[in-house]
C-alpha cells in the first residue's frame, strides 16, 4: 500500500512515472523482426495482470481481425508476448510490435485505493490529457507537463526506428495526437492513418474497414517476408 510519505516529494509527472513504474509499468513488446508497430495509449487492468499491451478485450478484437474468428478470444498482446518469450517465431506475431505512449496506466481505476487517494490530483490531470484529444496544449501547467513528458517519451521510442522500413499504426485519437506531436517522419516509414482504437469493437464498424484491411495486409506482407528470409537462411 502507498503511504503519504511515499508521494510527498512528487513535483512533476516524471516523478509520478518514476514512483508508479516500480509496480505499474507494462513494457512495450518489440522484436528485431517487428516491422508493423502499433502505437497505443496506455495499459489498464488486463495489461497489468498479463504484463503486455492490449491484453484484454481490445487485444481480442485485434486478434479476431488479424488472425480470424478462431482467435477472437485470444488477446493480441498475450500472443505477442508468448511468441517473444518462447522464441516460437510465428511470422505474423513476430512481425508485430506493441508500443504504448504511456507505459503506466493513465486511468486511476488501475491503481490501488491508497495510490488513487494520494495522487488524486495527478490522476485527475492525467485523465484530462487522456481524454481531451482535441487539445494540442493545456493552460494548466501540470496537464501540459504530463503531455510534454509523454510526447518526449514517444519521440525517444520512435527515434530508434529512424532509417528502418517499418509500418507505424497509431490506434485511436490519443495515439494519433501524440504521434503528430512527436513530430517525427522518415522516408522509410509508412504510416497507416485513421485506424481506430480497437476498444468497443470499433474495428468491426463499416466506416473503418479500409483501415483495418490495410493493417491486416501490412502484417501479412511483413510475415511473408519473414518467412522468405527464414527459408532462405535454412537453405544457405
Amino acid at each position: 500500500m502507498a503511504s503519504t510519505s511515499t508521494f510527498h516529494s512528487i513535483d512533476s509527472f516524471a516523478d509520478v512515472v518514476a514512483r508508479l513504474s516500480t509496480v505499474y509499468h507494462v513494457s512495450d513488446i518489440v522484436l528485431e523482426t517487428s516491422t508493423c508497430l502499433f502505437i497505443l495509449e496506455s495499459p489498464h487492468l488486463q495489461e497489468l495482470k498479463f504484463g503486455a499491451p492490449v491484453a484484454g478485450a481490445s487485444g481480442a478484437t485485434m486478434s479476431k481481425h488479424i488472425f480470424g474468428l478462431d482467435y477472437a478470444r485470444m488477446p493480441l498482446g498475450r500472443m505477442v508476448k508468448k511468441n517473444a518469450e518462447t522464441g516460437a517465431g510465428r511470422p505474423r506475431l513476430s512481425a508485430i510490435g506493441l508500443i504504448n505512449v504511456s507505459n503506466i496506466p493513465l486511468q486511476a481505476q488501475a491503481y490501488d485505493p491508497d495510490t488513487r487517494q494520494q495522487l488524486s490530483d495527478w490522476f485527475g490531470d492525467m485523465n484530462v490529457v487522456r481524454t481531451q484529444n482535441q487539445r494540442l496544449s493545456f493552460p494548466n501547467p501540470r496537464q501540459q507537463d504530463i503531455q510534454n513528458w509523454l510526447v518526449q517519451a514517444l519521440r525517444t521510442k520512435l527515434q530508434a526506428y529512424r532509417g528502418r522500413s517499418v509500418t507505424l499504426i497509431p490506434c485511436g485519437r490519443f495515439a494519433q495526437k501524440f504521434f503528430r506531436l512527436a513530430g517525427l517522419s522518415d522516408p522509410a516509414w509508412r504510416v497507416i492513418e485513421n485506424v481506430p482504437h480497437p476498444s468497443y469493437n470499433s474495428w468491426d464498424r463499416t466506416a473503418y474497414q479500409a483501415q483495418v484491411a490495410a493493417v491486416v495486409s501490412a502484417i501479412e506482407q511483413a510475415a511473408a517476408l519473414l518467412t522468405q528470409m527464414s527459408e532462405g537462411t535454412s537453405r544457405a
